[in-house]
């Protein structure tokens, strides 16, 4: 009876790691990659995506949810974008932050 319930249990956690790692690679692939050009647009931020023609896609509302010393959280579109501006040079890096910082938040 233990072995058939040691049995059951490594099939479930098997299952359970196969539909974790499927999400896990879909949601990988989903990410976008490319670089993304931000307009001020009065009081609020729009988006572009370059397309791989060289031309700007269609502008998209742009929203800091989370801002961070070391990771930055936009939506864009209903895209979910994650931003590591550490990789920016100091003075660029104070720039975005001043853009996308929201007072009394």
């Amino acid at each position: 009876m233990a072995v058939l319930m040691l049995l059951v249990s490594a099939a479930w956690i098997g299952v359970a790691l196969v539909v974790g790692l499927a999400v896990w690679w879909v949601s990988r692939c989903r990410q976008p990659a490319g670089t993304l050009q931000l307009v001020h647009t009065g009081q609020h931020w729009a988006a572009s995506w370059l397309l791989p023609t060289g031309e700007l896609g269609p502008e998209q509302p742009v929203r800091c949810d989370y801002l961070g010393p070391w990771l930055v959280g936009l939506r864009v579109g209903r895209q979910r974008i994650w931003i590591w501006p550490d990789s920016l040079p100091a003075a660029e890096q104070r720039q975005l932050r001043r853009c996308l910082h929201r007072p009394g938040r």
